[in-house]
């Protein structure tokens, strides 16, 4: 039996509307909260290559942990998607809240509107260090800060991760322009700030 997931509907302003389900969600095109973290380390970001086996951007490169939020939680519920998917104890004083974005990606199977809450989480971690839900998270690659801001802003074609592993932006999970650059800037805060 497959599990039916709620989510909490929003309207433009972020209001709460009313639950439902996932797949309704996205077939309607209706706003729902996501939670979106970007494990930092000093001059590095660490990204995921989803699994290919995902209904949803199968081997496509994202965020390094992120998920819907159910109708029963919290915002700082969603730190449970980073230690399912990446198998590691989230420190909460590490992890520091950036705001929430709208992000929109449409397609013709369904429309994703998301008010994405975004957070950078300070890591000492390595690539190594991670136990990957492999149904979620293929592999996790660290790429350079700057690197991954350049891509975002479109300023480069192509970074090359620390396994020498070469990513354009169309290899990423389609989000908005917008959403892009908001993490950029995010990034540039986590450099300011020593995470």
């Amino acid at each position: 039996m497959m599990l039916v997931e709620l989510l909490k509907v929003f309207d433009e302003d972020y209001k709460y509307v009313c639950d439902e389900t996932r797949e309704i969600i996205h077939k309607k095109g209706q706003w729902h909260e996501t939670f979106h973290c970007w494990l930092v380390d000093g001059t590095n970001v660490f990204i995921q290559k989803r699994s290919a086996t995902k209904k949803d951007f199968p081997s496509l490169y994202d965020i390094t942990a992120a998920g819907h939020l159910l109708t029963d939680e919290e915002i700082m519920d969603g730190v449970r998607e980073v230690e399912e998917e990446l198998g590691i104890q989230v420190d909460l004083s590490k992890l520091k809240r950036m705001g929430a974005v709208r992000d929109v990606i449409r397609l013709p199977s369904f429309i994703d509107k998301e008010f994405a809450n975004v957070f950078l989480y300070q890591s000492t971690l390595g690539p190594d260090d991670f136990t990957l839900q492999l149904e979620e998270v293929e592999r996790i690659h660290s790429v350079a800060i700057k690197d991954l801001q350049a891509l975002f802003r479109r300023e480069v074609e192509n970074i090359i991760c620390s396994d020498d592993t070469k990513i354009t932006l169309s290899d990423f999970v389609p989000h908005e322009t917008a959403y892009f650059e908001a993490v950029a800037e995010f990034l540039d805060l986590a450099k300011s700030s020593g995470m």
